[in-house]
């Protein structure tokens, strides 16, 4: 517990065999369950995963590869079916800092609903990062935040994240991006949803691990989503029967624990 807060951490993981142990050794001892969700993986992750003797582990798999936030959607759903006040994300690459994770979880506490973390805010995340993946996360979060017409400093792309069970209740997860983007995506849901937002900065550490993002399937997407969600904020502006919102159809899903 933290502050006298169930804490859970949802963790996505695909190809992860190198790094999930590490991943996972980074989660503060205070967080009360680790929800580690394989997406597929072709390796041996889910080996290394059923190794792991930590009892804060819930295992749970897709047998086929979905997407990074169909894996995150997945550990988010199981998180609402206990009972966690606060519900943060790490990647299982190893790459975020588990001594960041309690001020994501005090300025949650303080009241905001959703809580991001900003590489941008901390300077030895900034000199660290590759030149073009920092101009193109500039670049995309200022976009972000244009369309969703938000004044505060934001790292649009950074997964490490703290929501409160209440706010993701009030999400249609069904209706959010499974693929890469998905923090992004989140973003988007949060605010429309009315759940205030705020950032923290948090440490990238970067090690052996090798981006598997293709940038010519990536880069679309995300400009996808940038301008799917500012033809909605205009469409939520607009006069009352001017449109009607599509009812999303039923998606079933297997989990495997």
């Amino acid at each position: 517990m933290y502050l006298d807060k169930i804490v859970a951490v949802v963790m996505p993981v695909c190809n992860e065999e190198g790094h999930l142990e590490l991943a996972i050794k980074r989660v503060p001892e205070f967080v009360d369950l680790i929800v580690v969700v394989d997406d597929g993986s072709s390796d041996n992750t889910w080996g290394v995963l059923s190794s792991i003797s930590d009892t804060r582990i819930v295992r749970l798999r897709h047998h086929q590869n979905r997407g990074v936030g169909a894996a995150t959607k997945t550990g988010y759903r199981y998180c609402l079916t206990v009972a966690v006040d606060l519900i943060a994300v790490m990647d299982g690459d190893g790459q975020m800092d588990g001594s960041d994770l309690s001020a994501l979880l005090e300025r949650s506490v303080s009241g905001v609903g959703y809580v991001k973390g900003n590489r941008f805010l901390n300077s030895e995340s900034v000199q660290c990062m590759p030149l073009l993946r920092y101009i193109g996360n500039r670049v995309f979060s200022w976009l972000t935040r244009r369309a969703a017409c938000f004044g505060q400093s934001l790292d649009a792309h950074c997964g490490y994240t703290v929501i409160h069970s209440w706010a993701l209740e009030s999400l249609q997860l069904d209706e959010l991006y499974d693929g890469y983007g998905f923090p992004m995506e989140m973003f988007f849901a949060v605010s429309r949803a009315g759940v205030n937002v705020g950032s923290v900065p948090v440490k990238t550490i970067y090690g052996s691990e090798v981006s598997g993002i293709n940038p010519f399937t990536a880069v679309p997407a995300i400009l996808f989503l940038i301008a799917r969600n500012y033809a909605r904020r205009k469409s939520a502006m607009a006069p009352a029967g001017a449109f009607q919102r599509r009812k999303p159809e039923a998606i079933e899903y297997h989990l495997e624990a």
